[in-house]
């Protein structure tokens, strides 16, 4: 009987490894039938309560989800919560998975409420850490930038004891959020030291460390005007992430931004030209990413001298951004470009005013956002 539970086990194994390659390789159906397969296997061998089921499962929610089937997706993961007995991993994974697609949607009191239940779980090191994982993604979309950096540094720490690869995604997503609080020497020297690190680390973690390190220090430095060494940073990270994925698209995003900066409106045009493209092939692609395609559309159309389309892409952006106490980064960008787009349509200051006021609350009066939102109310005001 162990010998038959054992072969199980291990072609269970071997099929949700190969629904990973497939879903890496973007065939999501191929990965859903397989991490079905596998999620059947496991329940008959460990049970259908054991983590390695859940872990199937969540392959499964996985690939629906980017099939544009959330609902179903949901439904998989609510039922497998609802069963009799699922073990404490199992239960940390499950809704650690079901807090992530709510957040993907946008329902985030959901996410929240639901990631709560997962980080009060008595799991063990691995699903824990997922659940931390997700916990600090969300504080970070609700504004609270400072909680989500301190998070991500405990989360590196903790991976370093382990000698874990996934300290390197932590401290990446540490640099993001120290990028929006205005942190740009620790930004320089969290780069450096991530694209060390990344020299040790095995593939594809070692190329996507040093893409995440170049696109996180290229942003901090088209914030503080040097656009120029931004873009040559972006084109490089481009160059080693040929994959049409959600990080693709903000490498995208991001080159509008720096290419403004530069006064290349038309290059500008053509790289958001593809990351719209490319956001109508990611059907699962969370709110947060698209808002940004919103706040590069909004830019560039005040770039091209067009505030009514400026105004409609910023409103359009920030009614994806999550509500809260803390307005984001990037929701404070978007009321900014609004605000400039409305006073361009000689409808007042208003907007802008409110913009500034909530960057000098919340970011401080020597934030990079703070400048920009005074810089444009001056020029309204001249």
């Amino acid at each position: 009987m162990r010998l038959f539970t054992g072969r199980k086990l291990q072609q269970a194994a071997e099929l949700l490894e190969q629904a990973h390659r497939a879903e890496r390789g973007g065939g999501s159906a191929e990965a859903e039938r397989l991490a079905r397969q596998a999620a059947e296997l496991y329940g008959r061998a460990a049970g259908p309560g054991a983590a390695q089921t859940a872990g199937a499962l969540v392959t499964v929610s996985r690939a629906l989800r980017d099939q544009d089937r959330t609902a179903e997706a949901e439904r998989e993961l609510r039922a497998a919560l609802a069963a009799d007995g699922p073990e404490p991993d199992a239960e940390a994974l499950l809704r650690t998975a079901l807090a992530s697609l709510l957040r993907s949607e946008g329902r985030y009191p959901e996410a929240v409420e639901e990631i709560g239940r997962a980080l009060a779980v008595d799991a063990s090191f691995a699903p824990a850490v997922q659940a931390r994982r997700a916990n600090a993604a969300l504080l970070a979309d609700l504004g609270r930038h400072r909680e989500a950096a301190e998070q991500y540094a405990a989360l590196a720490a903790a991976g370093r004891r382990e000698r874990s690869s996934f300290a390197l995604l932590a401290e990446s997503n540490r640099l993001a959020q120290l990028t929006y609080l205005g942190e740009h020497e620790a930004v320089e020297h969290g780069a450096a030291r991530l694209k060390d690190e990344s020299t040790r680390a095995p593939e594809p973690d070692a190329t996507w460390t040093r893409v995440s390190a170049n696109n996180s220090l290229a942003l901090s430095l088209a914030l503080r005007g040097r656009h120029a060494d931004a873009e040559e940073l972006l084109h490089r990270a481009q160059a080693a992430n040929p994959a049409d994925d959600a990080f693709a698209l903000i490498l995208h995003v991001n080159l509008v931004r720096v290419l403004l900066g530069r006064g290349r409106t038309g290059a500008a045009r053509t790289e958001l030209d593809t990351a719209l493209s490319l956001a109508d092939r990611l059907p699962a692609l969370p709110d947060a990413d698209r808002s940004a395609l919103g706040l590069a559309a909004a830019t560039l159309h005040l770039a091209e001298g067009d505030p009514a389309a400026a105004e409609r892409a910023a409103r359009a952006g920030l009614a994806l951004c999550p509500p809260g106490d803390r307005p984001t980064h990037r929701a404070l960008e978007l009321r900014t470009a609004l605000g400039t787009a409305e006073t361009r349509q000689g409808r007042g200051g208003a907007t802008l005013t409110a913009a500034l006021a909530d960057w000098t609350e919340h970011f401080g009066p020597d934030h990079h956002g703070t400048a920009a939102a005074r810089a444009a109310l001056a020029a309204a005001a001249a």
